[in-house]
């Protein structure tokens, strides 16, 4: 999907994470569509591309888009594509987004990932409990 973006190939994208995630940060050309507001009907009937069209899905790591996925297909959706990964492995892959400011001159994105890739790596000094006799 990067690649498609990329050479701004016209795709249609669905963010459904919470509106205030999105505003955080997004894929740019990503439409906002939290899952607890999502009406598949509506949303199908309003699209832009053909209904053979892929609709590209994503939330924060597929939990939400899987669900959201399931909601559209039920509705008459032919080709969802939920995005392996979501936003976390976009994020992580240095792929671009569009963010609402920078936080210390990073995109709040960037900042994010490599504050998760702190606490992924093991500790530098481990520490034991005393042993009582």
């Amino acid at each position: 999907m990067a690649a498609l973006i990329d050479k701004r190939h016209p795709l249609d994208l669905i963010d459904v994470r919470t509106k205030q995630e999105f505003r955080s940060f997004h894929i740019r050309g990503a439409r906002s569509f939290p899952l607890r507001e999502l009406l598949a009907a509506k949303l199908l009937r309003g699209r832009k591309r053909e209904a053979t069209e892929p609709l590209y899905i994503i939330c924060n790591n597929r939990v939400r888009a899987s669900l959201a996925a399931g909601m559209l297909t039920g509705a008459g959706c032919r080709q969802p594509v939920v995005v392996d990964g979501g936003m976390e492995t976009w994020v992580r892959e240095g792929l671009s987004v569009v963010c609402k400011r920078p936080f210390w001159d990073f995109p709040l994105a960037r900042f994010c990932c490599e504050l998760m890739e702190l606490f992924r790596r093991p500790p530098l000094v481990t520490y034991e409990s005393p042993r009582v006799a």
